[in-house]
């Protein structure tokens, strides 16, 4: 497996730093733009294209090696995945659940794509979590923020920071490979202003999250057994040349700059990088503007010297940071040929400290935006949003609650119940709002959380919002809304939740604990552990009590080692005990 992977790595390098398109593009006249250019890059893949891969076992083989996790080859990566653990597990072994995921839905296509040709192309399936698998479904891909793939408020999917620009241009390959039976503007929601056949978001998406080395990796895999190859992971610019907007970067600046004279002159350097602002969650930037010979076509954001993301303006929001961390920042120019300016200045911010787990942290909501489409019969009605499945019973889909100058979708519910699927995070408090539509008698609905009673939400024929403080309930919840005795008919709307950790500050301090970390500043990524029972599973948290890291069988005076942790304080939990720890 090494020395596949040593093979791969060299053949990556080979295509990434390349200054000129490929042998297997040389018969494709880069002077051509738009649908010329595109039409010639159909017949190339399409020629080439000459052996296939079977859906059951053919695929299965094939993800052994294409997706393998390239710090862990013995596991695969999963697209939309983002945490170390469970449904939105990043890193899983390929003996784990997992199913093939049709980026470009089967149902979506003109006509279905089966599980044949393009419903088997190893360019298109990935390997999927099954739940996130299920929750996607036929979705089509909407615009979001965030490194959780989740449902969007309009009823549309969001694929994650990581996998935007991967699922950008694997639907833009399905387009050019298999034409109008894979069409790009039946698989989003967005319009397309550039090109009246192709949508804004997946060039914005292939500008915003730049091709890696593992789709590189997982290119040159496919190719070894399809013998063709996407052109859009070889040069993402393509799309540009093809469909217009933002400009994505050219690996192949010796080859064409969109038709003209070839530009090596790169942008200015951002100058006078600074922070403008911070939360606990976020860091604000703002820069002077380069300039260019051509025109510079976006600005790339580094932290902790990893690219983050990319802006067209001189000033962004870094978001889903963790609270009270130390971290730096620099800013690259890129002109519309890809030519890069140096870096900026490095600034170094720290977020604010926010409120510690356990006392108030936002966890979820339900908004109630994605419900199925308007009904004024009680039946069982079920929807997903942001990866949780709701229930209602003996529930109408039809009424709304108008407050506060809005007139928002509402669940009601007569003599039923509202329930959520399985939560992570905990919950502290609750808050709903309560409506009466119709001349009913005042009354409460029941809390209860994973079975148990935690409090009373009160509902009449004034709209308000109520919260139920103190539920404290740690870990996986399940919450539910009942009332099965009365029959008015209460509609419930803009219900969120916080989270909960006895990570508080009180338990850190417990008198009674035995655990001991040492060094403390952590260094290097690495600390030691005593006071633990046998082969315990240690949990990191950040502040804001995100799980940013599980490892199990750790052994009373043993080593643990960090995933490059940014600096910062975090919280050390094991089965009984928890303590602070600063990570240098």
């Amino acid at each position: 497996m090494k020395l596949k992977f040593s093979f791969f790595a060299s053949i990556v390098s080979f295509v990434a730093f390349a200054q000129s398109a490929p042998s297997y593009y040389s018969g494709v006249n880069f002077n051509k733009t738009k649908n010329e250019l595109k039409n010639d890059l159909a017949t190339l893949i399409t020629s080439t294209h000459t052996s296939t891969i079977s859906y059951s076992a053919g695929l299965a083989s094939l993800f052994k090696t294409s997706d393998a996790d390239p710090q862990n080859p013995s596991n695969m990566l999963l697209i939309y995945g983002s945490q170390s653990s469970g449904t939105h597990q990043r890193s899983r072994p390929y003996t784990g659940q997992w199913n093939r995921e049709h980026v470009y839905a089967k149902s979506k296509g003109t006509p279905n794509l089966g599980e044949s040709g393009p419903g088997s192309d190893g360019h298109h399936l990935r390997p999927a979590d099954n739940t996130l698998n299920s929750t996607r479904g036929s979705l089509l891909f909407d615009d979001g923020t965030g490194a959780t793939a989740y449902k969007t408020s309009r009823g549309g999917w969001y694929p994650g920071d990581e996998w935007k620009g991967d699922v950008a241009r694997i639907l833009m390959y399905m387009y050019v490979r298999y034409n109008s039976r894979c069409l790009p503007l039946n698989i989003t929601m967005n319009p397309s202003t550039y090109s009246p056949d192709f949508p804004d978001i997946l060039l914005k998406w292939n500008v915003e999250d730049p091709v890696s080395d593992f789709e590189r990796q997982r290119n040159n895999v496919v190719s070894g057994i399809q013998h063709n190859r996407n052109p859009f992971i070889d040069n993402a610019y393509l799309a540009t040349v093809i469909w217009g907007g933002p400009a994505a970067q050219n690996t192949w600046p010796d080859t064409f700059n969109g038709g003209t004279t070839t530009d090596t002159e790169a942008p200015s350097t951002p100058l006078n990088l600074s922070i403008s602002g911070k939360t606990s969650s976020s860091i604000s930037l703002a820069w002077t503007a380069s300039t260019d010979n051509i025109g510079v076509s976006g600005y790339d954001i580094y932290v902790n010297d990893s690219f983050k993301t990319n802006v067209s303006t001189n000033s962004a929001t870094v978001s889903g940071l963790n609270a009270a961390t130390l971290y730096s920042f620099y800013v690259i120019a890129r002109d519309v040929a890809g030519n890069k300016s140096g870096n900026s200045i490095t600034v170094q911010g720290t977020t604010d400290n926010g409120t510690t787990p356990g006392t108030g942290t936002t966890c979820g909501t339900e908004d109630f935006e994605s419900l199925p489409a308007a009904n004024s019969s009680y039946a069982e009605r079920e929807w997903s949003n942001q990866g949780i499945v709701w229930n209602a019973t003996k529930a109408r889909t039809d009424k709304q609650i108008y407050i506060d100058g809005d007139n928002n979708k509402a669940i009601c519910i007569r003599q039923g119940s509202l329930k959520s699927s399985t939560i992570s995070g905990g919950i502290g408090s609750l808050t709903v709002k309560t409506y009466l539509p119709f001349a009913d008698s005042n009354g409460n609905y029941t809390l209860k959380v994973n079975g148990e009673v935690k409090g009373q939400i009160p509902y009449s024929k004034t709209a308000g919002t109520f919260t139920i403080n103190d539920i404290n309930v740690e870990g996986n919840v399940v919450i539910e809304l009942v009332d099965e005795t009365s029959n008015n008919r209460v509609s419930f709307d803009n219900l969120s939740w916080t989270c909960y950790s006895k990570l508080a500050t009180d338990d850190v301090a417990s008198k009674n604990q035995k655990l001991s970390i040492y060094p403390n500043p952590v260094k290097n990524q690495e600390f030691y552990i005593n006071g633990i029972d046998k082969s315990e599973t240690v949990k990191i948290y950040s502040l804001n009590g995100q799980l940013v890291q599980t490892i199990d069988k750790v052994e009373n005076k043993g080593k643990v080692s960090l995933r490059k942790l940014p600096k910062g304080i975090y919280l050390v939990k094991t089965k009984n005990q928890s303590s602070k720890i600063i990570v240098d």
